[in-house]
């Protein structure tokens, strides 16, 4: 009897052993294929990174060439020139509500986004308000509006990003007229935007997912990266180089990556 009964407790023993150790197996498994999703994701890393003296800088685009960028900063709603080195050259006149987005266009102006008014602003270079034009967006709240704007040389249009609530890619005419609303899913939020005229193509950042994505003119994501950037909220990209660049909210900080490496 005490044989068959300690047959009976090693039984159950071993039995117990195999079932914890297919649970320990499983939940490997379970958590390994979490890593590998994220791990899709290339992460890029900066070649350089440059302090700026300019506070909460949001959005950026370059100017009349390739070594001169404008932001923006939501804190003194100004707009600045800046190096791409992170060297302030100008400060221009406008001073505005909520400044989240601006872009150069034609050598000509500079439009900003006002991201609570849902506006946007047309400036000359010097800063001087010249137009302004509302861009309707469905009802939601006041700090989740137009958070960027990209010019398209190739076909004389704008694009625009709400943030969130919904997140949404905004294309209108030259003249601001919205020709459609394109719904955009891929990121917890929308922070910036650069249209690549050469290749025809867009670069949307997004703040939450700390991710840059390669997108179609219509927000259909080609390629995504992950970014060590705190707050990103501003991207511009030079095809010839292959650069991007990224200025941080929360840091003051100008970020270079090099595409090619």
């Amino acid at each position: 009897m005490e044989r068959n009964n300690w047959k009976s407790q090693f039984t159950n023993c071993d039995f117990l052993l195999k079932y914890y150790l297919i649970i320990l197996i499983l939940g490997l498994l379970l958590g390994s294929c979490g890593d590998q999703t994220d791990n899709n994701i290339p992460l890029l890393k900066p070649t350089a990174y440059y302090n700026l003296d300019i506070p909460e800088t949001s959005d950026l685009c370059f100017g009349s060439t390739t070594n001169v960028l404008y932001t923006v900063s939501d804190n003194t709603t100004k707009v600045y020139k800046i190096t791409t080195t992170g060297r302030t050259l100008a400060e221009l006149k406008y001073v505005g509500n909520d400044l989240e987005g601006v872009c150069y266009v034609n050598n000509q102006y500079i439009y900003v986004a006002e991201e609570r008014l849902r506006e946007i602003v047309k400036l000359d270079l010097q800063g001087n308000k010249l137009d302004q034009k509302v861009i309707p967006v469905e009802a939601n709240a006041e700090n989740e509006g137009l958070e960027g704007i990209s010019y398209a040389t190739f076909c004389m249009r704008f694009y625009i990003i709400n943030e969130r609530n919904p997140g949404l890619l905004i294309e209108t005419d030259k003249n601001l007229n919205v020709l459609n609303k394109y719904p955009l899913t891929f990121a917890n939020d929308y922070s910036g935007i650069c249209v690549d005229n050469v290749n025809q193509n867009l670069w949307i950042l997004s703040d939450m997912s700390a991710t840059v994505n390669k997108c179609t003119m219509q927000g259909e994501v080609i390629e995504s990266y992950r970014i060590p950037v705190s707050n990103p909220e501003g991207i511009a990209y030079d095809p010839d180089s292959k650069m991007l660049y990224i200025v941080s909210d929360a840091e003051a900080r100008l970020y270079i990556f090099n595409l090619n490496l």
